[in-house]
């Protein structure tokens, strides 16, 4: 690590007191080991250690949730750790505060232990002409499927266009109190991501953008037309009420409960629904399209600290992590598809049928991820939620929202 982890307060107090950390010590800060409790990532330390001797790793596990302000906190104050876990769509603010290193010569190595072309390549798109984060993995956003409810509204396959979505979900709805055909979640308690989880998939699944680079495009007709179709869902009774104080994971407990038909959402969601609910008659299919399939990405990237005192042997952890065999490992543990393409028929060995069903049903669909290049995203999908609150409420149209988001994003921009 770079200098032992502390307040504030003490860390004034003891500057002079506290060095950096020897050579060959790093700290990986990261929420992946806390979504996965069997001890593998410290079984994955212990074998990077076992073949590389000379480099001690800390694991720093935190919440998911507390992640993104512990970097942006510790690096304020001076302390930190050398290898990142990272969210795609906090890239911009990170390099608005310099928190990242860039990564171009470390991927231009002859001695890499991957190919750079081999990688999922969403999170390698330049933004500054450089490159800043490799993907340890990716989670696909696919439409989970309770086909028990399809079946009980009178339909023999899960939808696959926006037209059959919204029958569907009207008729799950009418089924009985209690029922609902999607679950939709807008709530503004943080971090507030609900339109990240459902409304971009759709509009990813209609052709449309909200960026042109990295300036704001969020008020262009196929915004307008999905956020069209999400009031006209809403309208109809398709989607669960309260969608103003649903999050996403009131939206999978729901789904898992048997409760709704359909979830849009990572592709690992998968495994919960399956271990937790093993009854429920469930499949997952590509998120229904209105003319073009592809899909929102979303994955656990890995960035190196601009202020690490240790780079290099940072980098010898992240090639190490990217190797086609770790990252097999490190795929299935977390029912992910793998961050190097060269891993897949490793992943595919063996993997459970929702991992395989998601690598065939997306297997030549457009990955889009286009967080990663907005203003602030956190903030950005917070305006997101509060302009289709409002719509959903009433008091604007389709067509006004997409007008205040976009207002509200240049201004945000500044």
């Amino acid at each position: 690590m770079i200098k032992t982890r502390m307040t504030a307060f003490a860390l004034a107090a003891a500057t002079a007191l506290t060095p950096l950390a020897a050579q060959g010590e790093i700290e990986w800060l990261q929420w992946f080991a806390a979504e996965n409790t069997d001890g593998f990532y410290d079984e994955l330390v212990a074998d990077f250690e076992a073949k590389h001797p000379d480099i001690t790793v800390k694991l720093v596990t935190q919440p998911f949730g507390k992640v993104r302000e512990s970097i942006v906190t510790d690096s304020a104050i001076g302390v930190g750790s050398d290898v990142l876990g990272l969210n795609m769509p906090w890239t911009k603010e990170f390099l608005d505060i310099g928190i990242l290193e860039p990564l171009d010569d470390y991927l231009a190595r002859d001695d890499n232990s991957f190919a750079t072309g081999d990688l999922v390549e969403a999170p390698l798109g330049k933004i500054d002409g450089h490159t800043w984060m490799v993907p340890l993995n990716a989670f696909p956003f696919v439409m989970h499927v309770n086909m028990g409810l399809v079946r009980e509204a009178g339909f023999d396959a899960p939808p696959a266009t926006w037209a059959e979505l919204s029958a569907q979900t009207s008729a799950i709805s009418a089924l009985q109190d209690g029922t609902s055909g999607i679950g939709m979640p807008f709530s503004s308690q943080p971090p507030s991501n609900g339109p990240i989880l459902t409304f971009l998939p759709l509009l990813y699944a209609n052709g449309g953008r909200i960026m042109d680079g990295t300036t704001p495009n969020f008020d262009n007709p196929k915004v307008v037309e999905t956020l069209q179709y999400l009031k006209d869902m809403n309208d109809a009774g398709g989607m669960a009420p309260g969608a103003a104080s649903r999050t996403g994971g009131v939206d999978l407990e729901e789904f898992i409960a048997g409760r709704t038909g359909f979830l849009i959402s990572p592709g690992v969601h998968s495994s919960s629904i399956t271990s937790r609910n093993p009854e429920l008659d469930y499949t997952l299919v590509r998120v229904p399209s209105n003319g073009e399939n592809a899909y929102r990405v979303h994955g656990w990237e890995i960035g190196i600290s601009a202020d690490s005192a240790n780079k290099e042997d940072a980098w010898t952890f992240v090639n190490y992590l990217l190797s086609p065999e770790v990252n097999a490992r490190a795929a299935k543990a977390a029912n992910a598809l793998p961050g190097n393409l060269k891993a897949l028929d490793a992943v595919r060995e063996g993997a459970d049928e929702t991992l395989i069903k998601q690598m065939d049903i997306l297997s030549g669909d457009t990955p889009v991820e286009e967080m990663r290049q907005s203003p602030k995203a956190v903030g950005s999908w917070s305006v997101m939620t509060e302009e289709i609150q409002a719509m959903l409420r009433g008091d604007q149209t389709p067509a006004e929202t997409a007008t205040a988001v976009q207002a509200r994003w240049i201004e945000l921009a500044k």
